[in-house]
């Protein structure tokens, strides 16, 4: 009985190691340019001789010269969220009566 605890034990710690270490390892990275503009990359850029080698979120391949990277940092993967505009609230507004209606009145 003592054995199948232990194994349960294990099985319980190997699977909460897995979980801590499974969910940090999904990040976005996020290049600022010299010039100001920021390029987002689903792997990390690789440097390559004077080039940075990285690819987007459509498995895309590209490269850019390190001499236009300012600064690669971690991003958290937040997925977008769709915003809706609200519907603006129904007001009750008479509707025009038409010239027919007229002989009712």
């Amino acid at each position: 009985m003592a054995n199948s605890d232990r194994n349960k034990f294990k099985l319980a710690w190997m699977l909460a190691c897995a979980l801590v270490f499974l969910c940090g390892c999904r990040h976005q990275y996020l290049m600022k340019l010299s010039n100001g503009d920021q390029i987002i990359s689903s792997s990390r850029p690789k440097l390559q001789g004077t080039n940075y080698l990285f690819t987007d979120s459509s498995r895309a391949h590209y490269v850019i010269p390190k001499s236009r990277v300012a600064k690669i940092r971690a991003v958290k993967v937040v997925p977008e969220e769709k915003e809706s505009t609200p519907a603006p609230p129904a007001v009750n507004q008479p509707k025009p009566k038409h010239w027919y209606f007229l002989w009712l009145a």
